[in-house]
Order: structure tokens, then sequence, then C-alpha cells
């Protein structure tokens, strides 16, 4: 395998309780770190991320029954909405208030 050597074996540890695995990363690996960047476009809020999940389990919940949920105005569900369009993680299809959303990743 390119790039590979003894010291980069993978290692096991385990104990009573839990298995452990330790994977090194070659430093002489091409492109590693291209993408570091491209994380913090698509870093969500721990609110987002409850939309998210919200969404997951009711793909036609609306912007009124997410803020009830999550004990936020609608307007702050409504920006958080129309941030992760603009991200492209999110996709409305329909009428306002009688559409489906759209997990895009």
């Amino acid at each position: 395998m390119e790039g590979y050597k003894d010291e980069l074996k993978p290692k096991f540890k385990s104990t009573p309780t839990q298995f452990q695995t330790i994977i090194f990363a070659s430093t002489d690996t091409p492109n590693v770190g291209d993408h570091d960047g491209d994380m913090s476009e698509t870093k969500l809020t721990e609110r987002q991320q409850k939309i998210l999940n919200l969404i997951k389990e009711s793909p036609t919940i609306t912007g009124k029954q997410m803020s009830e949920t999550l004990s936020v105005s609608q307007r702050t569900i409504e920006r958080d909405l129309s941030a992760m369009q603009k991200k492209g993680i999110l996709k409305h299809e329909g009428k306002d208030n009688d559409g489906k959303w759209t997990i895009c990743q």
C-alpha cells in the first residue's frame, strides 16, 4: 500500500469495559488537510442539529411546530432554516404551509 510504514500499523487496546483502535495517518500522504476549511461552512449549531432531527422524524413539520418544540421564536427557526438552505443542507418542496423538508446531506 502506498505510504505504508510499519510504525503506522494500527494499535489495539482493550480493557474489560472498552476496546480502542488507534489508526495513524501517514504524514507524507498528499492532499491531507486540503478540505479542512470546508467543515466550518457546514458546522451546525446545537439548535440547527435539533431542527434536522425534528425534520428527520417528521419531514412535513412546520416552522411553528419546530419553534414550539424547541421553545424559541418562529423567526429564530426561520433564520436557522434559511441558513441551512443557503448551505445546501436542507431543501423545502411545496408551499410554505403545506410542503415537506428534504435533508440534502
